[in-house]
């Protein structure tokens, strides 16, 4: 029974850490230098990962709208590979979640708004 116990502490503390790991090559932007520099980043997709319900509240012009459990399975019905993507998110960890998300499908050009 320990060993069951020690071993979930340990699963947890590895998941956990995993998680908060920063990931390389992972570029962050400016939440007020992108709206400042909006024009510039044109050729980028910008996508917001926020709930349906959540973006529909509050939607940010000219982004596309892919929420975060659905982001694994539709990204290509809006996204390359090739493409300079942003991630827009209320929250630091669900974007770094997003852009582990595109890292695995192949994505190399990948930026966070913070």
């Amino acid at each position: 029974m320990f060993w069951l116990i020690f071993l979930a502490v340990i699963i947890t503390m590895f998941v956990v850490i995993r998680q908060l790991w920063p990931m390389p090559n992972l570029k962050h932007i400016d939440y007020q230098d992108f709206l400042k520099r909006r024009d510039e980043f044109r050729e980028y997709k910008v996508i917001d990962i926020r709930d349906s319900l959540e973006y529909l509240a509050d939607p940010t012009a000219g982004t596309i709208n892919i929420s975060l459990g659905r982001l694994p399975y539709v990204w290509k019905n809006h996204l390359i590979r090739e493409d300079n993507v942003i991630i827009l998110s209320t929250r630091a960890f669900k974007s770094k979640k997003a852009a582990r998300i595109l890292r695995k499908r192949g994505f190399e050009f990948l930026y966070v708004v913070k």
